[in-house]
């Protein structure tokens, strides 16, 4: 559960059914007075989140039996998540512009969304005409048709609707989970407990032609070729089985700048991942370790922090990197780095010598190793025993994977070996 989450402390059933008359004929009490509901009467789930959204959120909404009945902590958590991942790689950013991709007949995350939001703004796009009509129903109810477009999708191998001269902040979806209905049949099977809340869900909310990830590819496709248009885009996923080859898939496409989380309510336990073609990297929301791609090295030198810093600025300064320092914590020094263009590969260090050799204007870069521009941090903190340096570079945006891996090995082999540390063949401007 998000830390910022109203729902870290558990709904009190008395309290709502004090508060809501229709829910009181769901709410039931154990031996020792533990008020409960049967989550698996689909009529009890549906009153609990329409309170809910009506205590908490002050949302009115509506929406049949036989359709999705949203967990509303869990479509919190990705609420609340999405509002980390703009603060930790948008952090001016206010306006935000919003794809809910299969918005539903409750129309929960767009409304949601705007609530906790006040200037964020959405476009739900839906392959079923009666739930568009319903979430449209439920937009209007709440006074948000100003802020909520529906639209609905009449073509459900396309996955984005969006206009061409729009730019949007990020993409969600609670994609079908799942193949086939033997393919759910066969996952209750596999249950060590009976699930403990029935799922409502229509065919079209559940199942999909090669399940989730045959989706969240299709995504990822159609994301090439909007490419920054959308600025994140984002997909809960419901099976664990699915990440692996979601992350590859990445990786094949040259996609390197994603991260992936998980959200817990309960018992159950859902995951979301994240992709952008921007070069704003995520550093400091919740994300899963095993599956963060690699943004940060760290190495301990046996040399004081002093020393390190300026066997750094001498190797910067002769690869024509900017840098700027910043010393606010005890102990610790920041370097926030520059490179314009790629000055540490063989390539440019042959030309860098051929041009001192002959002479020619160094500024001249016709022929030398070019490559996109990025930014880095490089972090210095001294150990406990103040005689070594604890040494981390951080890549921040811009670049790409190999540029990256590319000058860390360059930087790496000549700060070690200006403190004594010798592996191989030393380093020859």
């Amino acid at each position: 559960m998000h830390p910022r989450s109203i729902y870290n402390k558990e709904p009190d059933f008395g309290d709502l059914a004090k508060e809501f008359a229709s829910f009181k004929p769901f709410v039931k009490q154990t031996e020792n007075g533990r008020n409960y509901i049967d989550f698996k009467d689909p009529e009890a789930n549906r009153e609990l989140c329409k309170c809910l959204l009506k205590k908490d959120f002050d949302l009115d909404v509506e929406f049949p039996l036989d359709t999705l009945c949203p967990a509303v902590p869990n479509r919190l958590n990705y609420i609340l998540w999405l509002e980390d991942l703009i603060e930790d790689t948008l952090p001016s950013k206010k306006d935000c512009l919003g794809i809910d991709i299969g918005v539903g007949a409750s129309c929960i995350y767009p409304l949601l969304g705007c609530v906790a939001n006040p200037t964020w703004r959405f476009l739900g796009t839906e392959i079923n005409q009666r739930s568009v009509d319903i979430a449209k129903r439920n937009v209007e109810r709440n006074q948000l048709d100003e802020r909520i477009t529906i639209k609905y999708n009449p073509d459900p191998s396309k996955i984005f609707l969006v206009d061409k001269d729009k730019e949007y902040t990020f993409s969600m979806c609670n994609p079908p989970f799942y193949s086939s209905q033997e393919e759910i049949d066969q996952g209750l099977l596999n249950k060590e407990l009976e699930p403990s809340a029935i799922c409502t869900g229509s065919d079209n909310e559940m199942i999909t032609k090669g399940g989730e990830f045959a989706f969240i590819k299709l995504m990822i496709m159609e994301s090439l070729e909007l490419q920054q248009q959308i600025h994140w885009y984002t997909s809960m996923i419901g099976l664990k089985r699915t990440i692996r080859p979601l992350v590859r898939l990445l990786n094949d496409q040259g996609i390197t700048n994603y991260t992936i989380t998980n959200f817990t309510q309960g018992k159950t336990v859902r995951w979301a991942i994240a992709w952008s073609f921007r070069p704003e990297r995520p550093l400091n929301i919740h994300a899963i370790e095993t599956w963060r791609p690699v943004y940060r090295s760290e190495i301990k030198l046996p040399k004081e922090t002093a020393f390190v810093q300026d066997c750094t600025k001498d190797i910067l300064q002769d690869l024509e990197i900017d840098c700027s320092v910043e010393e606010d914590e005890v102990d610790e020094i920041v370097l926030h780095c520059n490179a314009p263009r790629n000055t540490w590969s063989r390539a440019a260090r042959r030309q860098k010598k051929r041009q001192k050799l002959q002479k020619e204007d160094p500024t001249d870069t016709k022929t030398t190793t070019n490559e996109e521009p990025f930014q880095f941090r490089l972090d210095l903190s001294s150990s406990r025993s103040k005689a070594s340096t604890w040494y981390q570079i951080v890549w921040l945006s811009g670049g790409n994977k190999q540029q990256f891996e590319g000058f860390w090995s360059h930087l790496k082999k000549r700060v070690e070996e200006q403190c004594g540390i010798h592996r191989g063949t030393s380093f020859n401007k």
